[in-house]
């Protein structure tokens, strides 16, 4: 018994240190970059009614997606994100959809609904990993070798990463345990608020280059290390109402990113680079970009939505570019619902000053694109971000070339231009 507890040890050796401490000489850059995260994400989530939070986390939540699969080389069709952002009441009932965006957003929206705790954490991974893979087409699950991956199973065969060689399929539980035992207690113990939360806040981005390291799966480490690193973030009580995405900060940078994940799996460089098995100085370094990416993100959120700007898109939008399909009044009805999150249907008439008949019109159009939507049939109306009107509207949010923007709407932006 001696020596395998000894074994093990020597194993897990293999993949310290686990967190940045005060002997590392960038730990106060990190606290005070954890810092700003925290403080960027609370005034992003100050300038937006909770209601229409609600409808701004759907659209990140297709914005994840995209930027996840495109870290990994892949495009999840915006057509299809804009299909299951529409269709969101249903997501996890309906099993019609087998592709890329409806694999990822599901996984997604079932991370969002949970807490992490240590208690939680392998269940975590791998319930995410088979939500994400269970409706991949069989084609997508097929590895190198012809053999069908078993969504939420861990790997059961040797990898290589590049040049790192993850812990052998057998070692598996003996990582994940421990991965588990320190980074869960980081998550639980960041409550306590201070210098404590800050810690935890990067020991998240230091989890997942572990992670990474660890590599449990045989394929889609990357896309659950990302939705499990905004948990982690979420359990520190950072990106709570989910305004922002790190997935889309990480794939602006993504050779960076990739390269310093490559860089902390190196062995440490000498007596001053930490005392554990890896690089302490590549780990610190990783986790400053995370931080680094995630101010970015929090901020350029920040700027799309300040009120005057944004309300400043819209009217042009309504007024300028869907002059021959929508009714400029739109606009009022639309930065209603944005700044009081919510609106009874019958007060269609007197926030457009439009009679009954013609509101009711304008408000179903703008149903039936999404530009509003419903809990229910006949209930009160939110704000809807439907991808088709993301250039207009929060430009960059995704790539400009990849929206397919809708004829009618680039005959008027072209008859604008004129």
């Amino acid at each position: 018994m001696k020596k395998q507890m000894l074994e093990c040890d020597d194993r897990l050796s293999q993949m310290e240190p686990m967190v940045i401490d005060g002997s590392c000489p960038l730990f106060a850059d990190l606290l005070g970059l954890a810092h700003e995260l925290c403080l960027a994400s609370a005034r992003l989530d100050s300038q937006i009614h909770k209601q229409t939070a609600r409808g701004f986390a759907e659209l990140i939540s297709g914005v994840n997606c995209y930027y996840s699969n495109l870290i990994e080389g892949q495009r999840a069709s915006l057509t299809d994100i804009n299909d299951v952002m529409r269709d969101i009441a249903h997501l996890g009932s309906d099993r019609k959809h087998r592709n890329l965006a409806f694999a990822h957003i599901s996984a997604d929206r079932w991370a969002n609904s949970q807490r992490l705790t240590q208690a939680n954490l392998i269940f975590f991974l791998q319930e995410t990993h088979r939500l994400f893979c269970e409706y991949l087409p069989v084609d997508m699950l097929t590895l190198e070798d012809c053999s069908v991956m078993v969504p939420g199973e861990f790997r059961r065969k040797e990898v290589r990463v590049g040049r790192h060689l993850p812990p052998r399929s057998e070692h598996l539980s003996i990582f994940l345990n421990h991965y588990s035992e320190v980074y869960g207690q980081r998550l639980e113990s960041a409550d306590k608020g201070g210098i404590t939360r800050l810690t935890s806040i990067v020991a998240a981005f230091a989890a997942h280059h572990r992670l990474m390291w660890i590599h449990p799966f045989a394929d889609g480490n990357g896309r659950v290390g990302r939705i499990t690193l905004d948990a982690m973030l979420r359990a520190c009580g950072v990106t709570g109402t989910a305004l922002w995405s790190m997935s889309r900060g990480l794939a602006k940078s993504a050779d960076t990113y990739n390269a310093l994940l490559a860089q902390a799996d190196k062995p440490r460089y000498g007596d001053r680079d930490g005392c554990g098995n890896l690089t302490e100085r590549g780990l610190a370094e990783f986790c400053r970009f995370g931080l680094q990416a995630g101010i970015d993100q929090a901020r350029f959120m920040a700027s799309m939505i300040d009120l005057d700007s944004f309300g400043e898109r819209v009217h042009n939008y309504f007024r300028c570019v869907r002059q021959t399909t929508l009714r400029p009044e739109s606009a009022y009805l639309y930065m209603h619902a944005w700044t009081m999150g919510k609106f009874e249907r019958g007060d269609a008439a007197r926030l457009t000053g439009l009679s009954e008949r013609t509101a009711r019109t304008i408000l179903s159009k703008l149903l039936a694109e999404g530009f509003l939507v419903s809990d229910t049939p006949k209930g009160r109306v939110r704000i809807g971000l439907p991808v088709h009107a993301m250039s207009f509207l929060l430009p960059n949010v995704y790539p400009h070339g990849d929206i397919k923007i809708p004829d009618q709407d680039l005959r008027a932006l072209h008859a604008n231009k004129d």
